[in-house]
């Protein structure tokens, strides 16, 4: 009996051990999966900032761009009027002839205003 009793005995000692060393090993194995996804964030974070400086540039020059096309769209408008001015191109003439009445309704509306 005493036999069976310390049989008993180191075979629960040596599932516990084993037990232990399989924790371990599981321990072991969670460490390296943190390890691997916090490198994998910090990777991630700093493709974060990459793409947001370079969007940030993109908008600018989109913004830029935004500006020199109103600037080119006022440009061609004012040749336009002195193409049309100068005779040089006849069908935009009742358009031109258009433009400077809009103007001059301006210009009256805003003496008008200042003579209030």
């Amino acid at each position: 009996m005493k036999i069976i009793i310390i049989y008993i005995n180191f075979v629960c000692t040596a599932l516990i051990y084993i037990k232990l060393k399989n924790l371990e090993s599981i321990s072991i194995e969670i460490e390296e999966k943190v390890s691997k996804a916090l490198a994998k964030i910090s990777r991630l974070v700093d493709q974060n900032k990459d793409l947001d400086e370079k969007l940030n540039v993109a908008l600018a020059k989109n913004l830029d761009n935004e500006e020199i096309i109103e600037s080119m769209k006022e440009k061609y408008k004012a040749l336009k009027i002195a193409s049309a001015i100068t005779g040089s191109d006849s069908k935009n003439i009742g358009e031109t002839k258009n433009e400077i009445n809009s103007l001059i309704r301006e210009v009256d509306y805003c003496i008008s205003q200042l003579s209030d």
